[in-house]
């Protein structure tokens, strides 16, 4: 696999969390006036969000073109268009003039979410470590973690839908932090078992601390913010700064999750009847 297209996919990773962040400057924004039911003065307008999603498409595309003229596997191709796809259908929603409707803003930061993902998952099958003959590790002694492995990503995602159907006032944000809870003890659990138990592979161990870590991260941004919600704090840059940490985080608590499962399915053997 090509180092220049490694290195290529790393910075369409930047680009997109580049997105995903002025995006939710815009968003916070909008909770933030809605909170302290006062008019609050954007810190990021639509000009630099809507710049760098051009840039993304325009990016996404030539990847998309590359991996596809590239001796590549299916998978990875599939991989690459189901990110145009995904990226066109975000544009597609947010091409009706502002502001969006509540129904649109969901679905538009889902598929950031989505595409971020999609996005890691080809950096890692274009890197050096995937592409090498992998070392398995016998999964009997913990039967349960490849279960708990593919379990993460959808709860992730049911968790950071709810956070994005709060932040356009669709839901209250209980059930947010309800399954929030979910999220941390199956991340917490998974993540353990695989440190504690497995020594190698590297990649493994790899997934494990990056997930682990990420939400850690995630759970201290998110007590934060909603502690400046009930202190009233929602018109500082403190609010505005956690608030995006936290959507960005649960954006790459996502992607963790997937490459999490990646790993698990691709060096821990099942468990043999």
């Amino acid at each position: 696999m090509s180092p220049r297209l490694h290195r290529s996919v790393l910075f369409l990773v930047f680009l997109a969390m580049a997105v995903i962040i002025t995006g939710a400057f815009i968003t916070s924004t909008a909770v933030a006036a809605r909170q302290s039911q006062s008019a609050i003065s954007p810190f990021v307008n639509e000009g630099p969000h809507r710049g760098f999603a051009v840039s993304l498409i325009v990016f996404t595309l030539g990847i998309a073109i590359w991996i596809s003229a590239a001796p590549t596997p299916g998978w990875l191709r599939a991989v690459a268009w189901s990110g145009i796809l995904t990226v066109a259908v975000g544009a597609a929603l947010v091409w009706q003039t502002p502001p969006l409707s509540p129904t649109a803003g969901v679905l538009h930061a889902l598929m950031a979410y989505l595409f971020l993902s999609l996005i890691v998952v080809i950096l890692v099958g274009t890197s050096e470590s995937w592409n090498r003959t992998p070392e398995l590790v016998d999964g009997n002694s913990k039967p349960l973690l490849r279960r708990l492995a593919f379990a993460t990503p959808p709860i992730v995602f049911l968790q950071i839908t709810l956070g994005a159907t709060y932040r356009h006032d669709v839901t209250s944000i209980m059930p947010h932090l309800v399954v929030a809870m979910g999220v941390t003890l199956l991340a917490l659990i998974s993540s353990s078992v695989v440190l504690q138990h497995f020594h190698r592979p590297a990649s493994l161990r790899g997934a494990a601390a990056a997930l682990i870590s990420i939400v850690l991260a995630q759970v201290c941004l998110g007590i934060g913010a909603f502690l400046m919600l009930v202190l009233n704090a929602e018109g500082t840059f403190y609010f505005l700064a956690t608030t995006v940490g936290h959507v960005l985080g649960g954006a790459s608590t996502l992607a963790a999750s997937v490459v999490m499962a990646m790993q698990v399915r691709r060096c821990v053997l099942p468990k043999q009847s």
